[in-house]
């Protein structure tokens, strides 16, 4: 069987780009079909063949995000040859739109519907865009639902990564919930313990992003005064670190036996976001 992968992009570590990483490990000769590979902030990919999209040579700093309106018609020109038999799609977005042979069986790994495009949609634009440009972003944001959908109906098997993802797919793809499969990221529960003796901080862990709330957190602990070790990196960084206060400190991203300590030494995990899975 001759197996295809595709990941929206490698920008950012978090916790869909470890369900792609995954997926290699699982299948490492497979090609992954991306929008594109940012190797400086995300690091190198030894051993993966990758297949970018033009977008890759447009890729400057954080412009990935000034290239929303390019996303299908990229997704569209990544082709994958008429002898795959599978192509297994790890999505949130657009990715899977890319263009398949009709003999190729297409399998979503979907983390969630595209939250800017639906149970998001008004919250984006309210926090994300300039008010002058709302009026525009709120128009693209219809073709690119409209594209969204188109790229759905190809889909020929669906995987979500929790049962709140399975129902976002039948609410907004409207596929049944009996043929979407639950299948939870990959996590490794049994490199987990918990210590009798905590430290005195606690500890926020996530992408920072809008959606994962680290600002309700940053935001709670300069009130009450109690430690917060933020663990993460994103955007959103720069800001929160100016409305925080002495107690809550910024480690950045940290590799997985810093977290596991962290996590077991930890008074408790602050979670304010609705997330997908929360990996």
């Amino acid at each position: 069987m001759k197996l295809a992968l595709a990941h929206e992009y490698f920008v950012m570590h978090g916790g869909a780009e470890r369900v792609a990483e995954t997926l290699h490990q699982m299948w490492p000769d497979a090609p992954v079909y991306t929008f594109f590979h940012d190797r400086r902030r995300y690091g190198d990919l030894p051993g993966w063949t990758l297949r970018t999209s033009y977008l890759q040579h447009l890729l400057l700093g954080e412009s990935h995000r000034l290239l929303l309106p390019l996303y299908p018609n990229a997704a569209r020109a990544l082709r994958v040859p008429p002898e795959t038999d599978v192509a297994l799609v790890s999505t949130s977005a657009f990715i899977k739109g890319i263009s398949l042979p009709d003999r190729t069986v297409a399998v979503a790994y979907c983390h969630s519907p595209t939250r800017y495009l639906y149970d998001w949609s008004d919250r984006y634009l309210h926090e994300e865009v300039p008010g002058p440009l709302v009026p525009l972003v709120r128009d693209l944001l219809g073709r690119l639902r409209d594209d969204d959908q188109r790229a759905a109906r190809r889909i020929d098997r669906w995987m979500a990564n929790s049962t709140a993802v399975r129902g976002r797919i039948q609410t907004y793809y409207g596929v049944p919930v009996e043929a979407v499969e639950v299948v939870h990221p990959p996590v490794d529960v049994d490199s987990f313990v918990a210590n009798d003796e905590r430290g005195d901080f606690w500890l926020f862990v996530g992408r920072l992003s809008a959606y994962k709330r680290a600002e309700v957190a940053v935001r709670a602990f300069n009130d009450i005064g109690l430690r917060l070790l933020v663990v993460g990196e994103g955007r959103e960084r720069g800001a929160l670190e100016r409305i925080a206060s002495e107690n809550v400190v910024f480690a950045g991203r940290t590799d997985d036996t810093t977290l596991r300590s962290l996590l077991t030494s930890a008074r408790g995990l602050v979670f304010p976001a609705e997330d997908d899975f929360g990996i």
